[in-house]
């Protein structure tokens, strides 16, 4: 049998040397270099070793990661995809031929949205923006684009983001209208740098300063005859379907999370109070300033409270995905939440119960629930531990259940409570190492009888601590 070292078995299961050499020492196998040799009998060992570290982990919670591959503080959580049935002949997909011409006054009109603070880790230097606008220059055609469109006859990009804010603000940056003010206020304008082909002749120009230029009017018409190619995702395909279309397109770098998905498609009052509320400070103080929100972790658990919150705990669906995508549609056309609109928003609309709310009301709720989560656990909000035991990450079944639970609770109760913590805390570190708890609240809490059972036993434990 052909002899393996380190490296070379680190190759054949897919892993790091470090991670290896590390599993192999935690496995009390001495292995210090990628050249040292593992013999049959290691291999079998640290087979032993990783089974019986699985069995003992399972409750181990795993972090999701940011943008810079750190975790962002919140436990990562399974949720399957949507199940939510949809006609196929519902989906309307089309490509179009855009002229620039007509980008460019979709793009001053607003009508194509652009997120600025969507997808804020794909920003481009303006290095990579002057070789896009020199592909045009050059007459090089771009990708496609993605866009959804809206009953309003507006886009919102799915695909393409940085290639039209690039477009954008080159081209209309400098723009002044007849009023002497920017057409386009939030372009930004910018000057080419390091072009690859035509460096020494368009180098720290701009767009108003070449078309200035007589002897570049061949550059110009370049740039403004481009024709780009669209694919338009229209009104009326299932809002399940623009997601799972949007994950799966979507080119930019590292995989979107389901939050970035939701901010991208359901722009608007949504967006702006999630982004609110994820900076409140009462929130802050409650999650220990622990949380990044680079990748939208943070705005994912306010709109879990808020979702469980207008529509109450016992009207969950068993898809969390639809379930706070639909909560999201909600909010976007409050406070005018018409049958219509709910027809339009919910397939069985007729059996869908919303609890009436202002932002202001829900602002209110959601500061309570953080103030007293933060004076009754402290540190220790909405993770699977208590105090004297190892702080985990938060966990969002936890964010959500305890945050709707205090958001409810009578200040008499509460208070009461309060005044039993030693009590209640005995049994809350039992609750949470008994399995199905740990799983209503970790690997299988987006279904149904998981979510009930997580409030049910969340509720007697406060009756029976109230009660004792």
């Amino acid at each position: 049998m052909e002899k393996m070292n380190v490296a070379q078995f680190a190759t054949e299961l897919g892993l790091s040397i470090q991670l290896l050499l590390d599993q192999l020492n935690a496995a009390g196998i001495s292995k210090l270099e990628p050249t040292d040799f593992i013999a049959e009998k290691d291999k079998l060992q640290l087979l032993m070793y990783l089974r019986s570290a699985r069995v003992e982990d399972t409750k181990e919670s795993i972090e999701e990661v940011g943008e810079d591959g750190k975790p962002v503080g919140v436990e990562e959580e399974t949720i399957a995809l949507s199940n939510e049935p949809f006609d196929p002949d519902s989906i309307s997909i089309e490509p179009k031929v855009v002229a620039m011409d007509l980008l460019l006054r979709r793009l001053r009109q607003g009508s194509i949205r652009l997120a600025p603070n969507f997808q804020r880790r794909f920003v481009w230097d303006e290095e990579r923006c002057s070789q896009l606008i020199e592909s045009l220059m050059l007459r090089i055609p771009l990708p496609m684009f993605y866009v959804a469109a809206n009953e309003d006859g507006s886009w919102d990009v799915v695909d393409g983001l940085q290639r039209l804010t690039t477009i954008r603000d080159f081209l209309l940056g400098g723009e002044i209208g007849t009023n002497g003010k920017k057409t386009v206020p939030d372009a930004t304008p910018f000057a080419l740098t390091n072009l690859e082909f035509w460096g020494a002749r368009f180098n720290n120009k701009t767009f108003a300063a070449i078309e200035k230029d007589q002897a570049h009017a061949r550059i110009v018409n370049n740039i403004m005859e481009t024709e780009m190619r669209f694919t338009v995702i229209n009104p009326g395909t299932p809002e399940e379907v623009k997601r799972n279309i949007f994950k799966r397109i979507n080119t930019g770098g590292m995989p979107l999370t389901a939050q970035e998905i939701r901010h991208a498609l359901y722009q608007g009052q949504a967006s702006d109070f999630l982004k609110e509320l994820a900076v409140n400070e009462k929130f802050l103080a409650a999650t220990d300033n622990s949380i990044k929100d680079s990748r939208m972790a943070a705005r994912e658990l306010v709109l879990r409270f808020l979702a469980f919150y207008i529509h109450g705990d016992k009207q969950y669906t068993d898809d969390m995905d639809v379930f706070l995508s639909n909560t999201m549609r909600v909010i976007n056309r409050a406070p005018h939440i018409t049958d219509e609109v709910m027809k339009s928003i919910f397939r069985n609309y007729s059996t869908v119960k919303i609890r009436p709310f202002t932002r202001e009301v829900l602002t209110s709720k959601f500061e309570l629930a953080m103030e007293r989560s933060k004076m009754f656990f402290k540190r220790y909000a909405f993770r699977k531990a208590t105090p004297g035991y190892m702080r985990t990450p938060i966990n969002k079944a936890l964010f959500e259940s305890w945050a709707n639970i205090f958001a409810e609770m009578s200040a008499e109760d509460f208070d009461a409570l309060l005044a039993k913590q030693d009590r209640f805390y005995s049994e809350y570190l039992k609750l949470l190492r008994d399995d199905e708890f740990d799983r209503a609240i970790s690997r299988d809490s987006s279904s149904v009888i998981s979510s009930l059972n997580r409030y049910k036993k969340l509720r007697e434990l406060i009756n029976n601590t109230l009660i004792g």
